[in-house]
């Protein structure tokens, strides 16, 4: 038997899944749902077929979060990136806090070499050209890895 209010709820989970904060959006989101669905069962659908109509009108979760995620800002992208963290196993997170310790002593320790150097503005440039895309690769790399030992993050 279809069970409205478990759909409903697993349907904000979903939307609520990717945000740190300003979850009013959310709960907004999810009445207007209700109002949908209210509307369909007036028309004589039954609660599956009117949930299902309420969120073709609405947007199915994943494409609403994916629609939050064009518009987020800085701080909520480091804050999404965090959750993601959260579900990796403590070592996990741990390895990661090092890799990037370690990428940070590495740049800064060619941006102190570069300056004390007589190296020319192009060599400056592949350095940094290569050190940062380097780094980013390896910490998705990393993070992939992670991803497949310990679940989803």
């Amino acid at each position: 038997m279809f069970d409205l209010k478990r759909a409903v709820e697993t349907w904000s989970h979903t939307v609520r899944a990717g945000r740190c904060e300003g979850t009013e959006s959310v709960d907004e989101l999810t009445d207007h749902l209700y109002c949908e669905i209210d509307r369909a069962r007036a028309e004589g659908l039954s609660d599956e077929q009117a949930f299902a109509a309420a969120v073709a009108r609405i947007g199915a979760p994943k494409a609403l979060v994916a629609e939050q995620a064009k518009n987020r800002t800085l701080r909520q992208t480091v804050c999404a990136l965090e959750a993601r963290d959260a579900n990796l196993p403590g070592s996990g997170r741990s390895l990661l806090v090092a890799h990037a310790i370690l990428w940070a002593a590495v740049i800064l320790a060619a941006s102190i070499l570069l300056s004390k150097s007589s190296a020319s503005t192009a060599f400056a440039f592949l350095l940094t050209g290569v050190l940062v895309p380097a780094w980013w690769a390896s910490e998705l790399l990393l993070r992939r890895g992670l991803r497949r030992a310990g679940g989803p993050s």
